[in-house]
């Protein structure tokens, strides 16, 4: 196929948010179309070169092709859109909020205990020599020590506080992992998602201990990660059962 055309498609499909199977047809329809006008212009006397040009101008400016044919995929894109980022945006508050903000509030308001401030999120050692005795209290670095434990009954804590670190950190970035493959193009893969999440999470657990608000659990961080990774899935699965629905549909128009 032509360089040309072929560039010029693939820069309108780039554009649009759909399945790879939609943008395979999308691109095999404009080809067809494209070749045509092209092939009618060669018929009528004009270059190679000529023709190709030609035939890109008749079929149009590729941003309001992009536009129209987003729009043909799904009539309500941008309304959904804006709804996304609105959930998105609530989600990321809830999630500040919870894991930084109120607990901020919390430590700013907490008491004194014989003139010492008291800090509920973390573990001071009163022969506490530095850093590393603060450290050595405050985090954990080995994978699943913590989770181990909440599960085999060796932590002797509430249930609540065995399910809120456990299936709380996986349900918290479910929606993590749904809503960056939705807004965002590069987080369209696995892998993107995988590490958008361990970042995120890495990011707030480290604000977390830095700020004294909290302890460093990378449990936590693989949690959260698995979390965001089940969205992303669920995600797929929903885009895949609606794709398939979509092709009976259209069979089944072709056999009437």
């Amino acid at each position: 196929m032509d360089k040309k055309i072929e560039t010029y498609i693939n820069q309108i499909v780039s554009q649009l948010n759909c399945d790879e199977d939609e943008k395979r047809e999308i691109i095999d329809e404009m080809q067809d179309h494209l070749t045509l006008l092209k092939n009618e212009y060669l018929d009528q006397g004009f270059t190679e070169e000529e023709a190709t040009q030609k035939a890109l101008i008749s079929f149009g400016e590729q941003k309001p092709l992009a536009k129209g044919l987003q729009a043909s995929l799904f009539p309500f894109y941008k309304v959904s859109k804006k709804g996304t980022w609105i959930l998105f945006s609530l989600y990321s508050f809830i999630i500040l909020f919870m894991l930084l903000f109120e607990r901020i509030i919390i430590r700013m308001t907490d008491y004194y205990i014989n003139g010492i401030t008291y800090n509920r999120y973390i573990t001071t050692p009163l022969d506490s020599e530095g850093i590393s005795d603060f450290l050595k209290y405050n985090s954990n670095f080995i994978p699943f020590k913590n989770t181990i434990g909440y599960l085999n009954g060796t932590h002797h804590v509430n249930t609540d506080i065995i399910i809120n670190n456990t299936l709380g950190n996986i349900l918290l970035f479910l929606p993590l992992g749904i809503f960056l493959p939705l807004l965002f193009k590069k987080c369209s893969r696995f892998m993107k998602v995988m590490v958008a999440s361990t970042i995120i999470s890495f990011t707030i657990e480290i604000l977390q201990i830095v700020l004294k608000i909290g302890r460093f659990d990378i449990d936590d961080v693989i949690l959260n990660v698995i979390g965001g990774i089940i969205g992303f899935l669920l995600l797929k699965m929903i885009k895949s059962v609606i794709t398939f629905y979509r092709k009976l549909q259209i069979d089944s128009n072709e056999i009437q």
